[in-house]
């Protein structure tokens, strides 16, 4: 791989939901700047197919990737699913779905993430939402939960790691492509994710970052 001058020259940035349309493009962004990315999906496309809901899988894969890379400087926690319901038609099921796949996930690649990174320190990212640092929409309590839940989760491992660097960024809707209209460009909020792994950023750790576009 080719590397330029960045501050993530060389560095090992994990991508999880790297099949997804923001996952790709965080992937092929980070690399072009030269960071040695590892992408974790649940395609065959990215380098580690895994479902990042079950413990098991989730720990064997971070040991796998220190162990082949010497480290783990970046996280960057992509995956995630948006859906709505009347909170009368909301089944158990739905609710719990929607809890794994955008808040234990972010738990638990953290928390290994985390394992490994210790004690130099490295940085985390997880993708949040403006209605989970803001006002929830009507019918999506199980979506707003999940995501309110991530800032708490990012709020929390800031407080007890100072070492570790970490952050959620919140777009409201994101834009792809050349479609118009309200919300945060891919690109735009890529750029940011960028921005957090520098030392620069350091004084914001342990907070949400509003990347709401043209409203």
């Amino acid at each position: 791989m080719s590397c330029n001058n960045s501050h993530l020259q060389d560095k090992t940035v994990v991508i999880t939901g790297a099949g997804g349309r923001l996952g790709q493009r965080l992937v092929a962004r980070f690399g072009e700047i030269g960071a040695c990315v590892v992408s974790i999906g649940r395609v065959d496309t990215t380098q580690l197919a895994l479902d990042l809901t079950k413990e098991a899988e989730v720990t064997d894969a971070f040991a796998r990737i220190k162990d082949q890379y010497g480290r783990i400087d970046v996280l960057v926690h992509a995956v995630g699913m948006w859906n709505e319901w009347p909170l009368l038609d909301t089944r158990l099921e739905d609710w719990e779905r929607m809890m794994r796949v955008n808040l234990t996930s972010s738990f638990l690649c953290f928390r290994e993430a985390a394992r490994h990174m210790l004690p130099e320190g490295g940085t985390l990212v997880g993708i949040c939402a403006r209605s989970g640092l803001e006002a929830a929409l009507a019918r999506g309590g199980a979506y707003a939960a999940s995501k309110a839940g991530l800032l708490r989760l990012v709020e929390a491992v800031a407080a007890e790691y100072p070492v570790l660097r970490t952050y959620a960024l919140a777009p409201s809707i994101i834009r792809y492509g050349k479609s118009t209209g309200t919300g945060v460009r891919a690109d735009d909020l890529i750029e940011l994710a960028i921005q957090l792994c520098s030392e620069s950023a350091a004084a914001l750790s342990g907070t949400a970052l509003q990347a709401y576009g043209d409203r």
